[in-house]
């Protein structure tokens, strides 16, 4: 594990990043062999001077590469962020995607929620890699990061359906925008607007904040998260309500110490427990009457429920991030 008093100068971890890279691209041109791939775990070589940091390893990743790496890249921040040890089991927890102390949804939780899958795989339960939120029939809202490293002809956008069991309608993409100003060092303006090749009439849409509600104010999170420590995803849509935290908060010492900017609101609570994780990336998070406002959506956090740790998200009413998003959708 790296010590803590190494995770705090950004240019220490650039090269963690190109190592998560590397690993995801060699993945998916078959230089990693498939044994490598189902190991237990892979080593992720540090920078000069410190620990190597081993970390463990999707078992479908020889299926789905994108999976692996946005997972890893998520985990770089998490790591960039850290200033307390962490336990072995807080380390799985790290860079285990899920929505921590969740339910299963029921069908009015968040119906606008998609699953962005990689076109190669077949089943949708290991096509999975992110989520995504419809905003107009053709339109979706997502990260970033789960956006800048592939291609409108390798992804396609499940809609219509909680389980990822084969049902709903499997979309291809024929556009992806990201925003200008992605920082990939330091999640912000992490929002990405992907088009639909076919409009997903008669599927609920979400509609964008003009504002964010004050801190207390109850969110809803959904996503497809793996549910325990060693890695079981769920086929059900899971979801799990917490209160937006305010930015002075989420930015104290005990948390992110600065980290959170104009374009990132967080939620969760202070003594940990609910959270999104890396594996819910770019789905939503709502508020307001039954929850149809997309506020923020889902980017980073240190580490899965922790103390102090809140979850971290993009802010829709950024004007910055709205206005990208209204222009790329046209709404």
């Amino acid at each position: 594990m790296i010590h803590p008093s190494q995770r705090t100068a950004s240019t220490r971890i650039r090269p963690l990043v190109v190592a998560m890279a590397a690993l995801a691209v060699a993945a998916v041109a078959g230089s990693v062999s498939a044994r490598t791939l189902r190991s237990p775990e892979a080593q992720i070589q540090a920078p000069r001077g410190e620990q190597a940091f081993r970390v463990p390893m999707l078992r479908t990743v020889h299926k789905n590469w994108m999976r692996e790496y946005v997972r890893l890249r998520t985990l770089s921040q998490n790591l960039r962020f850290a200033n307390e040890p962490m336990t072995a089991y807080e380390q799985e927890q790290l860079i285990t995607p899920k929505i921590v102390g969740g339910t299963v949804a029921g069908a009015g939780d968040n119906p606008f929620q998609v699953a962005l899958l990689t076109k190669s795989v077949a089943d949708n339960f290991n096509a999975q890699f992110c989520g995504g939120t419809l905003v107009a029939p053709n339109m979706v809202v997502t990260a970033a990061h789960c956006s800048d490293f592939t291609t409108a002809g390798q992804v396609q956008v499940l809609t219509g359906t909680r389980l990822l069991d084969g049902s709903g309608v499997r979309r291809d993409v024929t556009r992806i925008s990201i925003h200008p100003n992605w920082n990939s060092r330091t999640f912000d303006y992490d929002v990405a607007v992907w088009e639909l090749s076919t409009s997903a009439f008669g599927n609920a849409t979400a509609t964008l904040a003009a504002a964010t509600p004050p801190a207390g104010t109850s969110a809803l999170i959904t996503g497809w998260g793996a549910l325990t420590e060693g890695g079981s995803f769920p086929i059900d849509l899971r979801r799990a309500i917490v209160p937006l935290v305010d930015n002075t908060t989420c930015n104290g010492r005990k948390s992110y110490n600065g980290a959170i900017t104009a374009r990132m609101v967080c939620a969760g609570l202070a003594s940990g427990g609910v959270d999104s994780c890396q594996g819910d990336s770019g789905g939503p998070l709502t508020t307001g009457s039954g929850f149809g406002t997309l506020t923020g959506i889902v980017s980073w956090g240190n580490g899965c429920a922790r103390r102090n740790k809140y979850g971290v998200y993009t802010r829709v009413s950024d004007a910055s991030v709205r206005s990208f998003i209204v222009a790329n959708a046209g709404l």
